[in-house]
């Protein structure tokens, strides 16, 4: 069987590379974003995929019928959830399309049946998340959410996300509860997964006791070999060295682990991103410019997932490509994910 797939806030292609990565005969139908940046690069991976540049608010509802998609992929904003943002959640005006999603959901005839959905792990907070499952619920959906980060996976890079896959076989249920409780899953089913460290209040703790597990890979096996004129634009200046020193994050190519990269990664020094330092020993012996640099665009990508064929079009600045590396997510996360849900959820 082929799926058929929607692919909503598709910005550089993350989902639809999982796909191919979870080894799912699908068709992606049409892919939506608004960023034209993302979209050219989409269009430079996947040329033969539809991509639409409007608000999703504004499309008609013929159009999302005619897609007859039997998964929607979505990663909607992540602004109105994040921990270092106001925490607006629905009353954030950048939640108002994936809200517009929700409620199409029960309009449409011809529903998805699977439904994934990736976004920061503050979203299982929100007040999103319980109008998203009290609608899945009267819908007929099963559902189930998980809090994962590569790290489990032995892919050393800390990006810890929230995650729900959703299926369409169950009866609907007309509960108007607002009480879900914080269900979220660290490990799934039938797959190998290290588990995160817990106190006891049950807090989770995906770094302390996987950072440092031999089986996590050493970064230098996501690192490209660059002459030094190649990596003279990703290098550290002295007065970045002086001033920043103490709030950035080093590791060596023999670590296991780096930082979760965001969109500031290089324009922010303090919680964007590891850099490397790559010689001696971290804390103790001095860092340079010559053995510092920032992650290439190209190892970033490596980290998360994308695979070798994934690659931005010559107008796509290096600056640009590490907001949307920033904004995008963990390939390799999905692809286990889809795989377990079209197969064994």
């Amino acid at each position: 069987m082929s799926f058929r797939v929607a692919e909503f806030y598709s910005g550089i292609g993350g989902m639809h590379f999982a796909l191919k990565g979870a080894g799912i005969d699908s068709q992606v139908v049409r892919a939506f974003d608004i960023n034209t940046v993302a979209n050219e690069v989409y269009k430079h991976n996947f040329p033969g995929v539809p991509v639409m540049q409007r608000n999703i608010e504004a499309l008609p509802m013929s159009m999302f019928e005619a897609l007859r998609a039997d998964l929607w992929t979505m990663s909607p904003p992540c602004q109105p959830y994040t921990r270092q943002g106001l925490q607006k959640g629905s009353e954030d005006p950048r939640s108002k399309s994936f809200l517009f999603i929700i409620d199409l959901l029960a309009k449409l005839e011809r529903k998805p049946t699977y439904l994934l959905m990736e976004n920061v792990a503050g979203f299982d907070k929100s007040d999103t998340r319980p109008i998203l499952l009290r609608q899945l619920l009267r819908l007929g959906y099963r559902f189930e959410e998980y809090v994962l980060n590569p790290l489990q996976m032995c892919i050393p890079n800390s990006r810890t996300r929230y995650y729900l896959l959703a299926k369409l076989d169950r009866q609907p249920n007309d509960s108007d509860t607002d009480e879900f409780a914080p269900d979220f899953r660290h490990c799934v089913p039938g797959v190998n997964l290290i588990q995160p460290a817990a106190d006891a209040d049950g807090h989770v703790d995906f770094e302390r006791g996987i950072w440092h597990h031999d089986e996590v890979r050493q970064v230098k096996h996501y690192m490209e070999t660059l002459s030094n004129e190649d990596a003279e634009p990703y290098r550290l200046s002295p007065k970045v060295l002086e001033k920043y020193d103490y709030v950035m994050d080093f590791i060596t190519p023999e670590d296991r682990r780096t930082c979760c990269f965001t969109k500031g990664y290089t324009h922010y020094a303090e919680g964007t991103g590891s850099a490397v330092q790559l010689t001696g020993v971290v804390g103790k012996d001095p860092k340079t410019q010559e053995n510092t640099r920032y992650f290439t665009p190209r190892e970033v990508a490596n980290l998360m997932g994308f695979p070798a064929e994934f690659s931005f079009p010559a107008t796509t600045s290096t600056r640009q490509g590490y907001r949307l590396l920033g904004n995008s997510l963990s390939v390799s996360v999905v692809a286990m994910l889809m795989d377990y849900l079209v197969h064994r959820m």
